[in-house]
């Protein structure tokens, strides 16, 4: 036998306040004249036995009393079941977990598994006893909540594993069970894609895992897209935007021309066929072309099969209406060329450039600036270089040209600890490009590009030594100095390009690589390196970044609803907490204006239709959460009952001593009131 709550045994010390009023309740007698003393003589013997065995009495049933009453309180089990034929069953606590991920709804000859499951979880709570507790939880959910919920649960996009789920149970269970006896009964289709996961953590010891499969341990052909990436980082409107989709073939058998198709806004504007070998994604690569600026949404769709729910996959991107780029200079700086460069797309352009001197640096905010070049300055102070850290780590981009004095660049690069650099006075030129980096994507043709390199010439450089962070050489010069390096800096970049843009110093400014290097920088480093909308699974939290807003935010979640999502502002930025639970494009809107779409898009892991046999699952559950695990089999309605009632391994005995308890009480007061000391 153990106790539930063996703290309150501490109790039983007070079984020891009647033997203390025994023994400290003698009181000296008084002697007295008395006339006659015969008669007292010969009634004393008798009296004082009668006493003693009065008093020794009461006194065993106060203690006893005391004791049994502790004992309700401590919640004494008899473990095991030889007690449960005399004294009654068990009363249990249970939490049934019902698989609600979109696997179950998988069909064979008994319909869909999701139904089998229902039904299953129906029969054990009809076969619970009036006292047992039974609580259902939701897949991913944090509390426990009545059975009645049954009737209305639908599958749903949310994936997490088994195990996951039994632990959170087990350990809700733990917290607001009041049996001593505790099980989980988890009924699903053991998927072996969302079976475990890499957490191993213990149960309870009174906590009992059964485990209920539903359907058949098999393997199913699926064809499903895992990931949808947008490639191209610069878009502009009638500008090819290319998007590359991860297609995986779960099935045993090759497939020879599968169709995938892409659509935007709605339309379809490509679509491919693709062989799909068993089990090895491909990646294939579509183009569409964009018709208007902003935010676009589309999705690439493949071919329907039994499992419709991931063959389409959403994405966003941003084809920004109008950069704003702010361009300052440095006193004697020369900014002529790159003025021109940045102006020549003329009202058409996207890009709108203001310039101020850098006296005027630290008075200009630079959250409305979606990129900041910094042309041969001559001084910065602290504060100044706070700011621009500040800018750069949340998303900014920034482009930096030397100046006689290179004190300030390298204050600079140190601040985003890249390398540092030195004036060289030596003729070079450039020997290599990374073309295929996207500040070039699209630009050249294959023979303008060897052209456009061979013609420039370098005459003086901040010679540059590259650094710890993330960085890339994107041209190069004679001796593998970098002319301009890509440094990335937590969620932004810099650009470093090795000479000033004046004549002085090369004659890249009056070289055709000139503009179309600028124009490109400025996109580049407006969209942070990437111009995808960020990308989230169904049922998972995550916090979205975006430009600062002072109005009403709200959420427009795929399936039409809107909600207020709790936020907090940052530096330049506003944070806002994400949850959807179904998959599509979601909309974040500030003041009913549309700054942001977020692709949601359904776990890979749900695409494997691959399910394990009950004694693995099991061995692989017990492993993982560390506790033993049994499998129950739904084939006969009276298997599952039967189970139930072998599962009550402990029974609770506190009300049992309750009812002694006040029978000792009675009898007390019925003793101490009829038998009166005479």
């Amino acid at each position: 036998m153990i106790f539930v709550n063996p703290l309150v045994l501490i109790g039983l010390a007070a079984a020891a306040l009647p033997l203390l009023v025994h023994l400290f309740n003698f009181r000296r007698p008084k002697k007295l004249d008395y006339s006659s003393l015969a008669l007292l003589h010969s009634l004393q013997q008798t009296t004082v036995q009668r006493v003693r065995i009065r008093n020794w009495l009461l006194l065993i049933l106060r203690t006893l009393a005391l004791c049994a009453l502790v004992f309700v309180f401590a919640r004494p089990t008899l473990v095991g079941t030889s007690g449960s034929q005399f004294l009654g069953s068990a009363n249990v606590s249970v939490v049934l977990v019902l698989d609600a991920t979109l696997s179950m709804m998988q069909r064979d000859a008994e319909g869909t598994r999701f139904a089998q499951a229902k039904a299953i979880v129906k029969s054990i709570t009809e076969s619970m006893d009036a006292a047992d507790e039974v609580f259902m939880m939701r897949e991913n959910a944090q509390y426990l909540e009545s059975v009645n919920i049954l009737e209305d649960l639908s599958p749903s996009y949310t994936t997490q594993s088994a195990a996951s789920t039994i632990r959170q149970a087990a350990a809700l269970l733990t917290r607001e069970g009041t049996h001593f006896n505790k099980a989980v009964y988890y009924v699903g289709d053991l998927q072996e894609a969302t079976l475990t996961d890499s957490i191993q953590t213990s149960l309870e010891e009174n906590v009992h895992v059964m485990l209920i499969p539903v359907g058949k341990a098999e393997t199913r052909s699926n064809v499903g897209i895992t990931k949808v990436q947008v490639s191209s980082r610069i878009i502009d409107p009638g500008s090819p935007a290319t998007i590359e989709a991860t297609i995986l073939n779960h099935g045993g058998t090759s497939i020879d021309d599968y169709v995938v198709s892409l659509y935007l806004e709605g339309m379809r504007v490509a679509q491919t066929s693709v062989a799909l070998p068993s089990g090895v994604p491909v990646r294939v690569r579509l183009q569409g072309v964009p018709e208007t600026n902003g935010w676009i949404s589309g999705y690439v769709m493949i071919e329907d099969d039994g499992f419709m729910e991931d063959n389409q996959r959403h994405f966003s991107f941003n084809v920004p209406e109008r950069q704003d780029i702010l361009l300052v200079h440095g006193s004697s700086a020369q900014t002529s060329h790159v003025e021109l460069a940045l102006s020549l797309g003329g009202e058409s352009s996207s890009l709108s450039t203001t310039i101020i001197d850098q006296r005027e640096l630290a008075a200009t905010p630079f959250s409305q600036y979606s990129a900041i070049f910094l042309v041969g300055l001559n001084e910065l102070t602290s504060g100044e270089v706070v700011k621009l850290k500040q800018y750069v780590q949340n998303g900014g981009g920034l482009l930096i040209f030397p100046g006689l004095d290179l004190n300030p660049v390298n204050t600079l690069l140190t601040t985003y600890e890249a390398g540092r650099v030195a004036l060289q006075e030596s003729e070079t030129s450039i020997v290599s490009a990374d073309f295929e980096h996207p500040l070039f994507e699209g630009v050249f043709t294959v023979t303008e590009r060897e052209q456009r390199l061979e013609s420039v010439r370098v005459y003086r450089t901040a010679r540059y030594e590259p650094g710890i962070r993330a960085e890339q050489t994107l041209i190069t010069l004679l001796g593998g100095t970098p002319l301009l390096q890509d440094i990335q800096f937590d969620q932004g970049r810099v650009l470093f390009l090795a000479v000033a843009p004046q004549v002085s110093w090369s004659d890249l400014p009056v070289r055709g690589l000139f503009v179309p290097l600028m124009y490109r920088a400025a996109q580049y480093l407006s969209a942070a390196g990437s111009v995808q909308g960020e990308q989230v699974l169904a049922g998972r939290k995550a916090t979205i970044r975006i430009p600062s807003t002072q109005g009403q935010i709200t959420l427009e979640m795929p399936d039409g609803t809107k909600e207020i999502p709790s936020h907090r502002q940052v530096f330049g930025a506003s944070l806002i907490e994400f949850e959807s639970n179904s998959p599509g494009i979601a909309r974040i809107l500030a003041d009913n204006l549309s700054v942001r779409l977020v692709s949601v898009g359904l776990d890979p892991d749900e695409s494997s239709l691959s399910y394990a046999e009950p004694v693995e699952a099991r061995d692989r559950l017990a492993e993982d959460l560390e506790a033993p695990v049994t499998i129950l089999q739904a084939n006969s309605g009276e298997e599952i009952p039967s189970a139930i009632r072998e599962a009550r391994t402990g029974l609770e005995l506190w009300r049992h001593f309750l009812v002694l308890g006040l029978l000792l009480l009675a009898t007390e007061m019925i003793l101490a009131a009829r038998w009166k000391n005479p």
